[in-house]
């Protein structure tokens, strides 16, 4: 999904990865992630323990945007980020 706002994710349990934009990352606790405006991201914890983590947003803020069919062709002509998104 993608947001017309920034937000930041701080991780308070477990570990994963997350896609910000064109880019894949590993989680861990304490780890504080920025999400750009219109930047595609997703996070997916570990596949041995639960993810855990705080979205901070402003309390107005607008609806997530799904990727489109083009979108995730796009998004997936990245061999690193096609392995990674679910749908």
């Amino acid at each position: 999904e993608r947001h017309e706002h920034v937000h930041n994710v701080m991780v308070i349990r477990g570990s994963g990865r997350c896609i910000i934009g064109d880019e894949v990352h590993a989680l861990a606790v304490n780890d504080l992630v920025r999400v750009p405006p219109m930047t595609w991201h997703q996070f997916v914890a570990a596949a041995d323990t639960p993810l855990g983590f705080l979205c901070m947003v402003n309390a107005a803020r607008d609806r997530p945007q799904l990727p489109t069919s083009d979108d995730l062709a796009r998004l997936r002509a990245d061999p690193a980020i096609a392995a990674f998104v679910r749908t």
